[in-house]
């Protein structure tokens, strides 16, 4: 008997001897990634939850591949006397706590900075339009976008850009002396373009922008930070190993040649450097290990800001040291001090299904930091990302979205590279959408507005009038190289799928009779995604396919894949297309509390 069938189906006594006398491994999962304890919660057993978790020290909030964890299953089985407990022993509030990633779907590399009482945060956007995603939030949890580093078409460069490059790793700061935010982020070039990496830096009177014409800092390297010391200079930190320069005043151009300061702790791979004062001492902290299962995040401090920098004894501060857990691929990090005084660290996860693919790409997650006797902070809990906290702060409304486009129908809307503002147009309540007669895996392609898909499982709709020409629709999207469409034309309906440099599939139908205007709907679940198309009252379902491997990093070797799915909306033509409504929905399979 496994310990999975004796923790599920046998008694206390018998699963008390299979633990005891047969000597297996406690930390085993199963292919979802349940554990022991997840076995004996769906049991309904209280007696056999309680000796896992005092006798054998299992985690109430060790989740398992779909983010649930023992409490969160106890839960939603109704088992009041088990949750009642497994929250007394994991010292957690079921109606105030949340789950990470606090930024989910593709919001990578995260930076952080508090104003007041309130929080900012960037993430990367890759070739995305609009560039660079700034978000606020009150309570480090709920998170919403409130601008953009660089909203200029003409600023962007990204309209050349192939999927994977334009905008790396972004850091946010907050010079006291000028009174000034600025954000940097590493510009990545084509492979063949003639400067393949340089630093961007913008700078703003508000966190949230507008944010001016980008600086160009033509040094190579990737994930600048700046550091703004208490004597007025300014540095710029990056890769290779941990290099650093002094800027001028206005953080747009270097005084000196970059000079190497750190080499890292595990001396892998080490980037994503961040530098801060605290005691009288600079903290250095950088990931590690690359950003595959490796990924850590290490610390250093020295009383000079130029070194030598002593290594933490504790290092990693955060690190994901299970295969199996929830949370994989854990770093590039950076700490922020609440309002109230504690410390918290926000870090880029991976959240990889039993398949081996992560569809939503890096996201971002946060823990809580504490302070060791010696002065050196580690994330709490063992250094160990965790899947489930208590609400670090009162928990508060999201900030409002910006009005316009970015807000339509409730969507952060963006675009692969630029979109061309004569392209479309948002006017009581609808959207028009012009394409420019080139496809989806066209580079100068016009005619696409995305989202960031947030779950395994989802649902998306759209409305729309039925284009002259060419199609329209829905798209479920990675780059250019892979993505599908389910639209309508005058000839009917149609499924297509791209990957690599080809159509791997195509199919059609005909549309119901008498239409001029159509409801699409796009349904992930259960490994499969299905096409309906409402007729009448009713969804009838044209096509239903295998969870497409080609929308994930994972799947498909082609170019740089650093991103994340996308849903969205697409026009192949250059008919002006009427979409009338948009609705997604992105069911949690751990449920919000």
């Amino acid at each position: 008997m496994t310990l999975f069938d004796a923790a599920q189906n046998a008694d206390l006594q018998t699963l008390q001897h299979a633990v005891e006398y047969e000597g297996q491994n406690f930390r085993e999962r199963d292919a979802d990634g349940n554990t022991i304890l997840h076995y004996a919660v769906q049991s309904g057993d209280l007696a056999k939850t309680a000796y896992l978790t005092d006798f054998l020290a299992l985690d109430p909030l060790d989740a398992n591949l779909s983010g649930v964890t023992p409490l969160d299953l106890a839960l939603q089985n109704g088992a009041a006397d088990i949750a009642a407990y497994l929250a007394e022993r994991s010292d957690i509030d079921p109606a105030h706590s949340f789950h990470n990633p606090v930024r989910r779907g593709f919001y990578p590399d995260p930076s952080w900075i508090r104003v007041g009482e309130d929080y900012y945060m960037v993430n990367s956007s890759f070739s995305f339009f609009p560039c660079i995603p700034i978000s606020k939030s009150r309570d480090l949890v709920h998170w919403t976008t409130v601008g953009y580093a660089i909203t200029n078409p003409a600023w962007a460069r990204v309209a050349r850009s192939e999927g994977g490059r334009g905008y790396w790793a972004p850091d946010i700061s907050y010079d006291p002396a000028s009174k000034r935010y600025y954000i940097t982020a590493t510009y990545r070039g084509n492979e063949g373009d003639p400067e393949r990496r340089c630093q961007m830096v913008v700078s703003a009177d508000r966190p949230e922008g507008p944010y001016g014409e980008p600086a160009w800092i033509h040094e190579d390297g990737i994930d600048p930070s700046i550091f703004h010391d208490d004597d007025g200079r300014h540095y710029m930190l990056f890769n290779r190993s941990v290099r650093m320069a002094e800027l001028t005043p206005d953080c747009r151009a270097m005084k000196a040649p970059a000079r190497l300061i750190w080499g890292g702790d595990v001396k892998n791979k080490t980037e994503g450097p961040q530098l801060m004062k605290h005691g009288g001492y600079y903290y250095l902290f950088a990931a590690e290990g690359g950003t595959g299962s490796g990924h850590r995040i290490s610390a250093a401090r020295s009383k000079n800001v130029w070194g030598p920098y002593e290594n933490c004894p504790y290092n990693p501060i955060l690190r994901q040291d299970d295969a199996g857990g929830y949370l994989q691929n854990c770093g590039h990090g950076k700490l922020v001090q609440a309002a109230d005084g504690r410390w918290f660290l926000c870090f880029l996860c991976l959240r990889r299904g039993p398949d081996g693919t992560a569809p939503m790409g890096r996201e971002t997650s946060i823990a809580e930091v504490t302070w060791t006797p010696d002065g050196w902070p580690v994330a709490a809990y063992g250094r160990r990302p965790r899947a489930v906290l208590n609400l670090p702060l009162p928990e508060a409304i999201p900030t409002a979205a910006p009005a316009g486009l970015t807000d339509w129908k409730g969507g952060e809307w963006v675009t692969q590279r630029a979109l061309d503002a004569a392209n479309f147009a948002v006017e009581n309540g609808v959207l028009t959408l012009r394409g420019n007669g080139l496809d989806l895996c066209e580079m100068q392609m016009q005619g696409l507005l995305l989202v960031r898909q947030q779950e395994r499982a989802f649902t998306a709709e759209t409305e729309l009038d039925i284009p002259s020409a060419g199609t329209a629709g829905l798209t479920c999207y990675y780059d250019e190289h892979s993505y599908l469409k389910f639209g309508v034309g005058p000839d009917g309906l149609l499924l297509q799928e791209y990957a690599g440099y080809e159509v791997i599939s195509a199919q059609t139908a005909p549309l119901p009779a008498g239409t001029s205007r159509v409801r699409l709907r796009v349904t992930a679940e259960n490994g499969n995604r299905a096409f309906a198309v409402q007729d009448g009252n009713t969804w009838r379902t044209l096509w239903t396919i295998p969870e497409p491997r080609y929308l994930t990093s994972e799947g498909l070797k082609c170019g740089k894949r650093f991103t994340g799915a996308m849903v969205g909306l697409y026009v192949h033509g250059t008919a002006a297309v009427r979409f009338t409504d948009w609705a997604a929905a992105w069911p949690r399979p751990e449920g919000k509390r």
